[in-house]
């Protein structure tokens, strides 16, 4: 099967999945979504695939959300397109297969949530990442709470969810949100290297550990109905639309709190 928006690739028992529209910078929007699930249900259904790799084309691993497609949501609408997209997460989290994440550069906004959706994350030298949501006047998603305070403990997301700084991927390293950071031109070689060895390995011990540790140490279910409440809440505020103005504008956005 082809696809638009991303790249699909297999060989000796490893899928390779590449975000793929470089010209947004793998911007996660709703054909992305949907073409990934897909994917993602394909490989669940091969029996031949025992590892996925997830990474991004050109110089990001995905941008965040496509503001674009945001003008005119409600907190209706947006609750709707939240747990839409929240499909995508549950989709990685549930396959009974380990998910590598290759964080070939930025993972921001959507984009280090669908990073942190992986079971295992190498990042290049030149990767960053940052929970950029209050930016625009938003509240994290796609997992982000889940994910984050499960890597980082509650106190620590917290500081990168309200401050949205930029963080490299050395410091990234040091404090857990990532396993480690290579050098930028090793970065394939040595994700190839950990999917081969899981792929020589016991594939339904990996889907059971997999399994039991998705159960710690909350319920991720909860977590996505809080943040899709929140989130469509946010979408509907003048922050958000003076955020949404600014980054497309190429400005620094002035909020109101309203």
């Amino acid at each position: 099967m082809s696809y638009k928006t991303i790249l699909f690739e297999k060989e000796n028992h490893i899928a390779k999945i590449s975000l793929n529209i470089p010209e947004s910078r793998n911007a996660l929007n709703s054909d992305m979504r949907a073409e990934l699930v897909e994917a993602l249900r394909r490989i669940a259904e091969d029996h031949s695939v025992r590892v996925v790799v997830l990474t991004g084309s050109g110089k990001a691993f995905c941008s965040g959300g496509d503001l674009r497609g945001m003008e005119k949501l409600t907190a209706i609408s947006s609750r709707v397109r939240i747990k839409k997209a929240q499909g995508l997460i549950k989709t990685i989290f549930e396959l009974e297969k380990p998910v590598i994440g290759a964080i070939n550069g930025p993972a921001v906004g959507a984009g280090i949530s669908l990073a942190l959706a992986c079971d295992i994350l190498i990042a290049s030298e030149k990767a960053k990442f940052a929970f950029s949501f209050t930016r625009i006047g938003a509240t994290p998603d796609l997992g982000a709470y889940y994910f984050s305070a499960s890597r980082v403990g509650v106190a620590r997301a917290k500081e990168l969810m309200f401050t949205g700084d930029i963080i490299d991927a050395r410091e990234a390293e040091r404090i857990g949100l990532i396993n480690r950071v290579v050098p930028h031109e090793k970065l394939e070689e040595e994700v190839f290297s950990l999917a081969t060895r899981l792929v020589n390995g016991p594939s339904q011990a990996y889907a059971m550990i997999k399994a039991a540790l998705n159960r710690w140490p909350a319920n991720l279910e909860s977590f996505l109905e809080i943040e899709s409440t929140m989130q469509a809440v946010a979408f509907s505020s003048k922050d958000f639309g003076e955020g949404r103005r600014a980054f497309l504008e190429k400005r620094r956005p002035i909020f109101h709190g309203e």
